[in-house]
């Protein structure tokens, strides 16, 4: 079988063109330029021949015999203004109707002619549909081919649209329900978008004796409601997303997709998933700061009331500012479909000298919400004494520790060890709470010890008693430098009233919210200025001054009682020499 080609050109200038074919697919035996012989020909190293034309209209013949292959390409490197073919036992695709051809024309033998030799041939071309099937407001679908075999020849295929696809890329001839691609050699991939008609259920199936295998993959958003009847899926890379699923098919088999789209049921359109409200009051003004977490399925304007008398200082979104003024209490933010987070801050002109029962502020958030926090920043000058409000909250441990106390103290007043009665040992515990535990059971131990030194201390045999006063002695000097301690602390620190819970801090308290209403419940604190408390320390200093001289004289007498020290005497040895 020969092939001839004719070609017509125009040239301004004299130059050089590639003529169809190449040593990877079809390259002519003869050709001629004008009737004549063509003459400065050349092979470029992709196998392509040119022939060198002078400037005006020349008639090029080029003609050769066809491989012994069923399917031959021939690539147009230079791509002509119109195309006309004629065959006789060939089918020639690539070809449009107006006369414009593809990068490459496809030949494929209609009925191959038997023969008895075996003649050596290329590998055939071989490629890969993928089609991405995205299921949201619009079906949209993405068909990939790629090549599989080396990609030194040109390929031609047509591959078969789904049922309602229409493709929207330009560079693809559709023709008779078939996507004409075209991969000119070197080319690797080819890809379009379609779009899809809607429809309750839709047909994936791989055709039968054709160069290419299919993959499918489906993205369904969570509008609609998808049904596989057919083989199953498998596991897709992780990198294409947690719903898309994909099928591997061989030729011949198919997918059925049951499409749904789920009725809307009556709710709300926006969600508040969490909210941080953290305020910073000082002694006279207010600083609050509200972020709010929230997912809302449609766009509009929501509204957040803040407190009375509030001065709105900055509203942002997702980290930028908005101009946005306060209309009375309410703060009127834009929303878009989807999540986003708000961040709004405002000063109140009320602070923790107004009264003595602090409340956080109220905020009508508009609807309900979960995970609402606030945190609180006390004020060094404050002395908090009850803390309050709903859900997980911090606690001031201070009054628990002082009823254990009060029960260790009526321990100790029976012990008869001491002249400390019962609201000694409470007040000298309650001092003594503003220093480490370890600390404080110094004192308590150094008052017993010289209560049963006084009781019994003369009973201990030997050099034993000499250490025992030595013991007392440095354990006077450690009691009476806590005791120093305590009073520097109460004086001249912050009062320990053992604040806990949900995380929180002396400095920073946190209370935590799994549901609320609208408006969140206020938390709120009990406090007094930080000088009733330094008034009171001051108040147990002096008597503890006066206390304490009580209780040295009665530690001599006890560190005195019967004997002070027995003297070193050596062990008279019998029969020891002068």
């Amino acid at each position: 079988t020969v092939l001839t080609l004719r070609l017509e050109v125009d040239t301004a200038a004299d130059t050089a063109i590639p003529l169809p074919g190449g040593t990877r697919s079809w390259e002519p035996a003869e050709v001629n330029v004008d009737g004549a012989p063509a003459r400065g020909m050349l092979r470029d190293a992709n196998g392509v021949l040119w022939v060198r034309l002078t400037r005006g209209r020349h008639q090029i013949a080029a003609r050769g015999p066809l491989p012994s292959r069923d399917s031959v390409e021939i690539p147009l490197p230079l791509q002509p203004l119109r195309v006309e073919a004629t065959s006789r036992g060939w089918q020639v695709h690539g070809l449009r109707e107006d006369g414009l051809a593809e990068s490459a024309l496809q030949l494929t033998r209609e009925k191959r002619e038997t023969s008895t030799k075996l003649a050596p041939g290329e590998l055939p071309p071989f490629l890969n549909v993928t089609r991405e099937l995205r299921l949201d407001l619009d079906w949209r679908l993405r068909t990939i081919v790629t090549r599989v075999t080396p990609g030194d020849t040109a390929v031609l295929i047509e591959v078969p649209l789904l049922a309602g696809e229409s493709v929207t890329s330009e560079q693809i001839r559709v023709r008779d329900g078939h996507a004409t691609v075209s991969l000119a050699p070197g080319e690797r991939q080819v890809t379009w978008a379609s779009e899809l008609d809607e429809s309750a259920s839709l047909t994936l199936h791989a055709p039968e004796k054709v160069a290419w295998t299919e993959v499918w993959r489906l993205d369904v958003s969570p509008i609609w409601h998808v049904e596989a009847d057919g083989i199953p899926p498998i596991h897709a890379d992780a990198g294409h997303g947690a719903r898309v699923r994909e099928w591997r098919p061989w030729p011949g088999e198919s997918v059925r997709l049951s499409v749904a789209r789920p009725a809307g049921i009556e709710g709300p359109t926006l969600t508040i998933d969490s909210s941080l409200l953290q305020v910073n009051p000082g002694l006279r003004s207010t600083d609050t700061t509200l972020t709010v977490r929230l997912r809302s399925s449609r766009g509009g304007r929501h509204s957040i009331a803040l407190p009375e008398e509030s001065s709105l200082k900055s509203v942002s979104i997702d980290g930028e500012l908005q101009p946005i003024r306060l209309e009375g209490r309410s703060v009127g933010v834009p929303i878009h479909p989807g999540a986003q987070t708000l961040e709004i801050a405002w000063r109140e002109s009320r602070g923790f000298t107004d009264a003595l029962l602090y409340r956080t502020p109220a905020v009508d958030l508009g609807v309900p919400s979960v995970n609402a926090q606030i945190s609180l920043k006390p004020s060094v000058g404050r002395w908090i004494l009850a803390l309050g409000g709903a859900g997980m909250k911090p606690a001031v441990l201070f009054w628990s520790i002082l009823v254990a106390l009060a029960a260790l103290a009526l321990g100790l007043s029976r012990l008869h060890l001491t002249p400390l009665r019962f609201h000694e040992w409470l007040l000298l515990g309650i001092g003594l709470t503003q220093v480490p535990i370890g600390a404080a059971a110094v004192v308590a131990v150094w008052l017993l010890a010289l209560g049963w030194r006084s009781e019994r201390g003369t009973a201990v045999p030997g050099r034993w008693f000499d250490l025992l006063q030595l013991l007392l002695v440095a354990l006077s000097g450690a009691a009476l430098l806590t005791l120093l301690f305590s009073i520097h602390r109460g004086l001249l620190g912050s009062p320990e009233m053992q604040i806990l819970g949900n995380g929180s801090t002396a400095s920073m308290l946190r209370w935590y919210q799994d549901r609320t209403i609208a408006t969140p419940a206020q938390s709120w604190l009990f406090s007094v200025p930080v000088l009733v408390y330094r008034l009171a320390m001051l108040a147990w200093a002096l008597w503890l001054a006066q206390a304490l001289l009580r209780w040295l004289r009665w530690g001599w007498q006890c560190f005195t009682a019967d004997e002070l020290w027995r003297p070193l005497r050596q062990d008279e040895r019998p029969g020891a020499g002068t």
